[in-house]
């Protein structure tokens, strides 16, 4: 006889393998340290190219201005303020990142703990039906 409860039970845990369950089992296998130290790393690497990219473009856009004031600059503060942008920018992308990739590695371990308390619920009730 179908046990309806160890149906629901299944279906529920392969809707979630289906969906979640392969980025989470990769996020979990990860240390929390690992996972947002590695995470870090990549938007350190994206936020200096984009400012990068986005200075160069600012630099282009303003290229005739630039050009008619470069000797009248004071180079040092231009730098200065270069340097402080980017400390700025690279401080607000990696607060961002660590909260989010935070959430994301809470997120997925509170799901994996949930999948694998219905595993042995699902386990316990085919030795249950064993034990008669």
């Amino acid at each position: 006889m179908i046990n309806e409860s160890r149906v629901r039970l299944m279906t529920g845990l392969a809707v979630y393998e289906a969906r979640e369950g392969n980025l989470d089992e990769r996020i979990g296998s990860h240390f929390r340290g690992d996972y947002i130290g590695g995470q870090m790393l990549t938007s350190f690497v994206c936020a200096t190219l984009a400012f990068l990219l986005g200075g160069l473009a600012l630099c282009f856009y303003h290229f005739e201005e630039l050009m008619l004031a470069i000797y009248s600059m004071d180079l040092t503060q231009v730098a200065v303020r270069f340097v402080v942008s980017y400390l700025l920018f690279l401080l607000a992308f990696l607060l961002i990142t660590y909260f989010v990739y935070s959430y994301r590695y809470n997120r997925a371990k509170t799901r994996l703990e949930w999948y694998y308390r219905e595993l042995k619920r699902l386990s316990g009730t085919y030795r249950r039906e064993q034990e008669y």
